[in-house]
């Protein structure tokens, strides 16, 4: 008996038309949610845990009264939210910036002025997770951090040999700079000069691998913020450009044709890497400003430290971690 008709349909399919609640929102409006969201976030985060921890960081922290100190601080956090918008990051994205950014003083609380592991612990979790949760809630996930998502280099993405071998390598990077620093002793020096420290005996007692222990984390940050989106970077061929011709090319085009000739991975990592030179330098300054005897030279100058750790680390990643085959602009 031939079955029926009925049974040999195909199974429904449900249409739904109801879009994600995130897709809903007008883009200004998630903006200024995940603004209002971090700042709420913070604020009740510290206020849930101050009576725990003690009073450390403003036993350091400046006493007199400085409008600047929280106007500078909201600032800094519509430039981070701003940009991180606008170049659509993600919450490992923002994440891993704020880590980053926030390594500097981190590692001058716990080296020079001997606050505790689980004040700075509770200090830089916060400071993740106040952006980097309402950013998951309002953005989804990038193609970059979704492993299945189709990408020319998924693979070294996905690679735990190259994951792990790329982050030690920034690790290390960090350890040699500021290894170095200290024993030629410019960094001690220069921060008696610009800073009211608290004790110089860690900083002497420091090691290799006490530093990298102290800076695994910002290694592993500079490596997610700076090496995969380069290498997860588009190639210019899926968008063709009309060939250079002198003749008829604007100033603009001449400059950029002379100057902005590198393949799109090398682009894509010198923009990351200026980003986040420019958010260290004016977080680390925002920070180190709040501390009692310090200057704006010595925000500064301390900054250009870790920066100088970057820029090293990019370098490496552009020389060593090149997956381009040809030279494609």
């Amino acid at each position: 008996m031939s079955p029926s008709p009925i049974t040999d349909r195909a199974p429904p399919t449900v249409v739904t038309n109801g879009a994600p609640l995130r897709s809903r929102l007008p883009r200004r409006l998630r903006v200024v949610i995940l603004f209002v969201l971090s700042l709420g976030i913070q604020s009740g985060l510290w206020s849930s845990i101050a009576p725990i921890l003690g009073n450390e960081l403003g036993a350091i922290s400046k006493t007199h009264d400085d409008l600047l100190r929280p106007f500078a601080h909201l600032a800094y956090k519509v430039a981070i939210i701003g940009l991180g918008w606008s170049l659509d990051y993600d919450y490992i994205d923002i994440g891993a910036l704020t880590l980053i950014t926030n390594a500097p003083f981190v590692y001058l609380l716990t080296t020079y002025y001997d606050v505790s592991l689980a004040t700075v612990a509770a200090f830089m979790n916060i400071e993740v997770i106040s952006i980097a949760l309402p950013t998951f809630l309002l953005r989804p996930q990038s193609k970059l951090h979704d492993p299945s998502a189709p990408l020319r280099n998924r693979f070294l993405l996905n690679s735990f040999q190259v994951q792990t071998s790329t982050s030690l390598l920034a690790v290390g990077v960090y350890v040699v700079v500021i290894w170095s620093a200290l024993k030629s002793g410019v960094l001690n020096t220069f921060l008696i000069v610009h800073f009211d420290v608290r004790t110089l005996e860690i900083a002497h007692a420091e090691t290799p691998i006490s530093i990298a222990w102290k800076t695994f984390m910002a290694g592993i940050a500079a490596k997610t913020f700076l090496l995969n989106p380069s290498i997860g970077a588009v190639s210019g061929s899926a968008t063709p450009v009309n060939p250079f011709d002198a003749a008829t090319a604007t100033l603009p085009e001449t400059v950029k044709h002379n100057v902005w000739f590198f393949s799109r991975r090398t682009r894509t990592l010198i923009q990351q890497t200026t980003i986040l030179s420019a958010f260290l330098l004016a977080n680390t300054i925002q920070r180190t400003l709040t501390l009692e005897g310090t200057d704006l030279v010595g925000g500064a100058g301390y900054a250009g430290v870790w920066i100088l750790a970057t820029v090293v680390c990019a370098g490496w990643w552009t020389w060593v971690g090149d997956t381009e085959s040809d030279n494609e602009l």
